[in-house]
């Protein structure tokens, strides 16, 4: 039982950590473009982006997509407090904000008065966060401070005080209870967080030293724990923290591969790094622009020919998110249940493509948690060449990719007769299966809402609703009572549902944040 609440807990961490997330691609995309438009090299070409409307059009994009890069921190604080919250969130995100603030400038002012912080000779470390010198303790010091405003929250949302400070009664408590606990948190991680560095700092280098051997093991890990939605902890710590790496940039310390790759691609000159840019976009691009599809095409070919057309329908359906916008896990979990060992290969492909991708040194640097790999490769590879991009190595590693996932998914799927989309063994519910296949696009959310209700155990049964990028996360009272998996996939047009402590997460791509508002609204949930 401990155990499986507390995998519910890090489920529903993981959750709240994607909704900042998410706001990487758009801010990437941005950031590649403008430092694209701002290329010496194309100007040359193209003397027309070297106008002073193109330059300022360039720099603002730029400098847009930078807000989320920069802030990234205080957006955890504010999410965290916000997802947490059993019921004023805007009270909690603002709390969230407050809190963070606060934790800063006490910690800030403490090591500034104790001599540790020289504001005009900032050192490793150290930085200027929101206009405040302190201790960069990173998107580490937003978490705390969103996981500590929350627990305020839920605590004291309801306090009933003395009529003389009645004024903070109930939800106007806890702004003034986070800036009090906040402050105590700000002092403790002005004497504890220069340990966590240095900890952190030896972890890197440790990680380093791997080589090629640390690229397969993020990959591999990575892909692996994608089913049970706990992949979050694996690349965020390496995006984030100087476990990603920590370079200098115009006297400044940049941690984590993420806001690392922004520096490189806002440094006129500089260039790419392999050391960095393997935790990012580099294999996800391989086998997700090139890998998927040849799986698909295997999977295509090996279904029984009756079923060859809707089954076709269903793959390209998979591979144009996959390959545009890395949304990989509806094509993924069509094989995932029907047969693991397929994805266990696929894991171990994916391992090695971020393998090959750095022993080729092919830098095309992007979030790769639902960044698109095809956007990457334009933007921040081919429009940005001169960064050390060698993003003409997709060609023949794409080609060779894709052959190898072919080859290799058709003889498992042929000699081991695993049960691929199409490919079941009874031929009547074979042709169901692919007439719910088909039948899934046409329905309408307002229809779908109460079906997905029904099928989970009713309203009463229902504790909690959210989403994540791809899955409807729902929090039960009795999982029980939830019908059998064939009922999603065929009837309610879901991609796979994952059964968690506590609750199901049931797969539906993009549209699942649709439907948890949606779902919201029908139950009459904040």
């Amino acid at each position: 039982m401990k155990e499986s609440k507390l995998y519910s807990e890090f489920q529903r961490l993981g959750k709240v950590l994607m909704a900042p997330v998410l706001l990487l691609p758009v801010s990437g995309i941005l950031v590649g473009l403008g430092s694209a438009l701002s290329n010496a090299n194309l100007i040359s070409l193209c003397p027309f982006l070297g106008t002073e409307p193109m330059v300022i059009f360039s720099t603002l994009i730029k400098a847009a997509g930078n807000v989320i890069n920069g802030n990234i921190s205080v957006l955890f604080a504010i999410c965290i407090a916000y997802g947490y919250a059993k019921a004023e969130k805007a009270t909690a995100a603002l709390s969230g904000f407050i809190g963070y603030m606060t934790m800063n400038t006490i910690m800030g002012q403490l090591l500034i008065l104790l001599g540790t912080i020289d504001p005009a000779n900032l050192q490793t470390g150290q930085n200027a966060i929101l206009g405040v010198t302190t201790l960069d303790t990173g998107v580490f010091g937003g978490i705390i401070i969103g996981l500590v405003v929350a627990w305020i929250h839920n605590r004291f949302y309801k306090v009933q005080l003395p009529p003389v400070l009645g004024i903070f009664n109930g939800t106007r408590c806890v702004p003034a209870l986070t800036v009090v606990f906040a402050s105590l948190v700000g002092v403790a991680l002005a004497f504890v967080f220069p340990f966590v560095q240095t900890g952190l700092k030896a972890a890197s280098t440790l990680i380093d030293s791997t080589g090629v051997f640390g690229a397969f093991i993020y990959g591999f890990s990575e892909r692996m724990l994608l089913p049970f939605g706990l992949h979050h902890f694996i690349y965020l710590p390496f995006f984030f923290t100087s476990l990603g790496g920590s370079i200098q940039v115009d006297g400044q310390t940049v941690e984590g591969a993420v806001n690392i790759y922004n520096a490189m691609l806002n440094t006129p000159g500089m260039m790419y790094d392999i050391d960095i840019s393997k935790y990012v976009m580099n294999g996800k691009v391989l086998f997700a622009m090139c890998g998927l599809p040849a799986a698909a095409l295997a999977i295509y070919h090996c279904a029984r020919p009756e079923n060859k057309k809707k089954v076709g329908s269903l793959m390209i359906a998979a591979v144009i998110p996959a390959a545009i916008m890395g949304i990989t896990e509806p094509l993924e979990y069509s094989f995932l249940f029907v047969a693991p060992v397929l994805y266990v290969v696929h894991a171990l492909l994916c391992g090695i493509a971020y393998v090959l991708t750095y022993l080729v040194q092919f830098n095309v640097p992007g979030p790769s948690a639902f960044g698109g790999p095809l956007l990457s490769w334009i933007f921040n590879g081919i429009m940005n060449a001169d960064k050390g991009s060698n993003w003409f190595w997709l060609i023949p590693l794409g080609i060779a990719y894709f052959g190898i996932y072919y080859v290799l998914f058709r003889t498992f799927i042929k000699k081991f007769d695993l049960k691929t989309p199409g490919r079941e063994d009874d031929d009547t519910q074979a042709a169901d299966d692919m007439s719910a296949i088909d039948s899934k696009a046409p329905v309408q959310v307002s229809e779908l809402i109460p079906q997905i209700v029904e099928a989970v155990g009713g309203a009463d049964n229902i504790s909690g609703v959210n989403a994540c990028f791809t899955r409807l996360r729902l929090s039960l009272k009795d999982t029980a009572l939830v019908k059998d998996d064939s009922v999603f996939t065929k009837d309610l047009g879901a991609s796979a549902i994952v059964h968690v402590g506590g609750g199901v997460q049931i797969v539906y791509g993009n549209k699942a944040s649709v439907y948890k508002v949606e779902m919201r609204e029908y139950l009459g949930m904040e």
